[in-house]
């Protein structure tokens, strides 16, 4: 079984279409589909379902799909080694973060890492927490920038802890004070963005206690839609300082009493190796991030 069609077999599942899967991997569409049927006919169980909208992984490759994308990732690392032996840097490092610390965090050490392994490549997804943790877990990347996922079998590096700030527009009558006590959320229309906490965490606990767990009148995926509903006077929440860093936004951001951090972590695969390629850029991430 050749490393090589499971790897284009998991990059058509991820990308959704045999073309897709052809222009990433350097390959005509007919190879690709010519190596999917191949693949299917050695293991004996269909792994793709093809359909008008593209194709997905089956039931059977979906239950296959940590085993063969660990395959894929033993395959790298040791394509990696070889390479080094030969004294050349190479490889492939796939990184999953939150967007705010893309934004903020990342581009300086992909910079840096850049400049120093030109000969590395880099794939970067954005995704919640549950999103990168299901990523990670499945090895869909190597690597992920988020809050620790208790359970989920992962080896956390410490980057920060990122205060959590009540974000109220600029004319609430609260606006000019120096903090804002979570128990000040009760009767405030509250607006949820999905991902940023949960019932388990500190904040989720302290807010579930001040009767925030039911429906919001608001929700998003996405910080800065939320924002743009506290500029617009619909509500009030909470968000990250990361989040709120470096941007000019017509709301006012006070420190919650009592107050409340989100941990920021590194988050790798507890089990399995590290590639030589993984290895350089933590080391790299290191330093940009002064740990």
């Amino acid at each position: 079984m050749e490393t090589e069609k499971i790897r284009a077999l998991l990059t058509a599942a991820d990308l959704g279409s045999f073309s897709k899967a052809a222009d990433a991997l350097g390959y005509t569409q007919s190879g690709i589909t010519h190596m999917m049927n191949a693949l299917e006919e050695e293991l004996g169980v269909p792994l793709l379902v093809r359909g008008n909208r593209g194709v997905r992984l089956s039931s059977d490759g979906e239950r296959l799909e940590p085993q063969l994308r660990r395959l894929v990732s033993e395959a790298e690392r040791l394509e990696q080694e070889l390479a080094l032996t030969r004294g050349v840097e190479s490889g492939l490092v796939r990184i999953g973060a939150f967007s705010s610390i893309s934004l903020r965090c990342l581009p300086p050490i992909l910079e840096q890492f850049e400049a120093r392994y030109p000969g590395i490549d880099i794939e970067l997804y954005e995704g919640d927490a549950r999103e990168l943790a299901s990523m990670l877990a499945s090895g869909r990347i190597d690597i992920a920038f988020m809050t620790p996922a208790g359970g989920q079998g992962f080896r956390n590096i410490k980057i920060r802890d990122d205060p959590m700030f009540a974000v109220l527009p600029k004319g609430h009558p609260r606006a000019g004070d120096r903090v804002f006590p979570i128990s000040a959320f009760r009767g405030e229309r509250f607006l949820v963005c999905h991902g940023l906490y949960g019932p388990d965490d500190e904040l989720g606990r302290a807010l579930m206690a001040e009767g925030m767990g039911k429906k919001p009148r608001f929700s998003s995926n996405f910080d800065q839609n939320i924002i743009s509903l506290v500029e617009h006077n619909l509500g009030v929440t909470v968000m990250p300082a990361l989040v709120l860093e470096g941007r000019d936004y017509n709301v006012a951001a006070l420190p919650l009493s009592p107050a409340v951090s989100r941990a920021l972590v590194m988050a790798l695969r507890a089990e399995g190796g590290v590639s030589p390629a993984l290895k350089r850029f933590i080391a790299c991430a290191k330093e940009g991030l002064g740990l």
